[in-house]
């Protein structure tokens, strides 16, 4: 597995079968955590969250960082040598080439695949739900936090802990703006060096 400069493991995505729509990529194994984003502050990469309650709790060191805008992200992605997914890459990562509607299979989320419908009510450390893991592997593609995408049109993908059932699809994409942050909002970066 690829780690990049805050040892964060990316998985290899194979290209699709049956269509060039992209080239094998790495994607990050986990979405960002806040102490990942703390070395880019502390590098002077990045600016901090938008707001910093659960940024600043050493608790959460290893919960996803949240209230990250589009660009925050993008400066982000581009510090440790990647970018923001494109919305194809991330739902190949999600779902794989079999039509699943979650990225662990058919069946619907339980609290063993998905943090999602407030049942925790909050964030949940990375890696939280092995149960849930993508057919290549990739975590927390379903719930915790939406994840931005980049593909022209602002959007997140993957729902989150306050999102309920419908929200955690692979298909499943919230549209806002440049700026918009929110609670539930996180981020995870796709490579294309192998």
């Amino acid at each position: 597995m690829k780690t990049d400069r805050t040892g964060a493991a990316y998985v290899l995505i194979p290209s699709p079968p049956h269509a060039a729509s992209h080239a094998p990529f790495l994607i990050m194994h986990t979405p960002v955590t806040n102490a990942m984003w703390r070395a880019a502050v502390a590098a002077g990469a990045c600016s901090v969250p938008h707001t910093v309650r659960a940024y600043d709790d050493p608790a959460k060191a290893h919960h996803p960082v949240v209230h990250i805008t589009r660009a925050q992200a993008r400066q982000y992605a581009a510090w440790v040598g990647g970018r923001l997914p494109r919305d194809a890459e991330w739902t190949w990562a999600a779902q794989g080439d079999d039509g699943r509607m979650y990225p662990w299979g058919d069946q619907p989320p339980d609290a063993t695949r998905a943090n999602y419908g407030m049942h925790i009510g909050d964030t949940t450390p990375v890696g939280s739900y092995p149960a849930g893991a993508s057919p290549y592997g990739v975590l927390d593609m379903a719930g915790n936090v939406w994840e931005w995408v980049d593909d022209g049109q602002c959007a997140v993908r993957g729902g989150a802990f306050s999102t309920d059932a419908d929200d955690v699809v692979c298909d499943s994409v919230c549209e806002g703006d440049e700026d918009y942050d929110d609670f539930n909002v996180g981020l995870r970066v796709v490579s294309s060096g192998m």
